[in-house]
């Protein structure tokens, strides 16, 4: 009997241990692909690491880790540590969909200034507007920093964006706190602290605030309406660089992308794809349709003012609003000269995603005589300027990387508008391009919360899937320095107007206090 159970423990083990084997092998494998694709694929993937000895050498001494890891989240964790180094948003791992239902009762804001309680559960209503000062007795900034390690970031509104969506998950909040509980220390308009343990619950229901101004939407997308004591002032919601015309566009060139971007597109609209993908589509804003009517209703009522919403806005597809610059800034746009690099690197992921099959159906596509591996060295925002200004007009005229030729036509130019851009650190990729383009091409203030993005860093998703895991993510194909002589301002875009803590308090931390801050920015004008 003895020896019966004796083989039956050693086949119980042996089965164990070859399950933790196999996944360790997986692990490694999948991890190989990774940095297979990451050296294939990313601009420049040595240099943060300190050269390419460094980089093997990290690479090596992370490995010895992967037999520790019991689960796909921690091995995501684990990459997405490993890629922390190169300080960039658009290269990394997503992180599985977490099974937990526990939510943390309170939602937070980020200020230019400070991080501050926006919305909680009923238990915790008095604590709105407080600012989170310590988290388990040591200050925001060590946990920012310490972030990282989970969740990119580029800059320091790129690491409180990333403590917040830690702080919102109870998983990865464990992993970062090493607590289940979180000890929250808070201060008011006093500056009189307290403290406060919360716990992670399931049904949790928050009390978001309301607004003194509430905009009529039908969808959370993209849409506009004429706001402020006379209605005389313009609004545009913009909450993703997305659009019907960019689903037209990738159902036509790239139809394998196509499902994915109306997922993406829908869960702005609140309700699923039907599977009918031409009806789906149609369903999906029209930028160049809600663009027109809006300019339209500026002549109408003679609005001097435009904002422009870009605070929930993470990003899409650039091109998309080049139409609209030019209808903004018509010639000026033509002709102006920014002074930027754009440095793609041509790989076998690259070509995927543009729906080549190979280097030789790209060169054939675009006239070049590129190999694998090759950098495009260009610029960002300028036009031919080989071709004269009548050429260049005429080809915008005819549409922009195949977008807004009909829009161009039958739209006028806006005229004398000054226009106010919402900015926050959600406010990303494409997003960010967008507050560049309008603030480098004038008349135009920014005003908010700096972007999590940064100007002279690297850019674009480029997406792989890895084979074992099935895990997905993301590699930058471009480096981008929009501000060659400064630094600073490419690390961080600062807006004209900030919002600090103390204007949040003076609008009673409305959730649209931006909005609320701007008008009373109008009517002081025109008083």
């Amino acid at each position: 009997m003895r020896t019966i159970l004796s083989a039956l423990f050693i086949l119980v083990f042996s089965s164990i241990y070859s399950q933790s084997v196999d996944k360790s092998l997986c692990y490694k494998q999948d991890f190989d692909h990774l940095v297979k694709l990451l050296l294939e694929t990313h601009p420049d993937p040595y240099s943060a690491f300190g050269g390419q000895i460094e980089f093997f050498k990290s690479k090596q001494e992370a490995e010895k880790s992967i037999e520790s890891i019991k689960s796909e989240e921690e091995f995501a964790l684990f990459v997405n540590s490993f890629l922390s180094r190169l300080d960039d948003g658009h290269t990394n791992i997503n992180l599985p969909k977490s099974s937990s239902k526990a939510q943390f009762p309170i939602r937070f804001k980020i200020s230019t200034d400070a991080i501050f309680v926006y919305a909680t559960s009923e238990e915790y209503s008095d604590l709105k507007g407080c600012k989170l000062v310590k988290i388990n007795s040591k200050p925001i900034d060590y946990w920012a920093k310490k972030c990282k390690a989970f969740i990119q970031s580029e800059n320091i509104y790129g690491e409180y964006f990333s403590l917040l969506n830690a702080i919102s998950d109870s998983n990865i909040s464990k992993k970062l706190f090493d607590t289940e509980v979180l000890t929250m220390t808070f201060s008011n308009e006093k500056e009189k602290e307290s403290q406060k343990e919360i716990s992670y619950n399931e049904n949790v229901k928050i009390n978001y605030p309301k607004s003194k101004i509430e905009i009529e939407a039908d969808n959370k997308l993209l849409y506009w309406s004429m706001i402020g004591k006379t209605e005389n002032v313009a609004y545009l919601s913009w909450n993703s660089i997305l659009c019907r015309e960019m689903l037209q566009d990738t159902y036509k060139n790239r139809p394998d992308n196509i499902n994915l971007y109306l997922n993406w597109a829908f869960g702005y609209l609140n309700e699923k794809p039907s599977g009918n993908i031409e009806e789906d589509i149609k369903k999906v804003p029209s930028l160049y349709e809600q663009i027109y009517l809006l300019f339209e209703e500026i002549a109408k009522r003679k609005s001097k003012y435009l904002i422009i919403d870009l605070r929930y806005n993470s990003g899409g597809s650039t091109p998309t609003v080049r139409p609209i610059l030019y209808k903004i800034y018509g010639d000026k746009y033509l002709n102006y000269n920014f002074d930027t690099e754009m440095i793609k690197r041509i790989s076998p992921l690259y070509l995927q995603k543009f729906g080549f099959k190979d280097i030789d159906e790209y060169n054939k596509s675009m006239g070049t005589k590129l190999k694998t591996g090759d950098y495009i060295f260009a610029s960002f925002g300028n036009l031919d300027k080989a071709k004269s200004l009548e050429q260049r007009r005429e080809a915008i005229e005819n549409g922009v990387e195949g977008f807004g030729a009909d829009f161009i036509k039958k739209t006028k130019q806006l005229g004398d508008v000054r226009i106010y851009i919402l900015t926050s650190p959600s406010t990303f990729s494409a997003a960010y391009h967008f507050t560049y383009y309008l603030k480098e091409l004038g008349k135009s203030t920014i005003i908010g919360v700096a972007s999590r993005q940064a100007g002279n860093t690297f850019m674009e998703t480029t997406s792989f899937s890895l084979p074992n895991t099935k895990l997905t993510g993301s590699i930058s194909n471009s480096k981008q320095v929009l501000f060659k002589n400064d630094p600073e301002k490419g690390k961080v875009l600062r807006p004209d107007i900030e919002m600090m803590w103390k204007d949040y308090f003076y609008y009673s931390f409305d959730k649209n206090s931006e909005i609320l801050k701007i008008l009373d920015i109008i009517d002081s004008k025109t008083e």
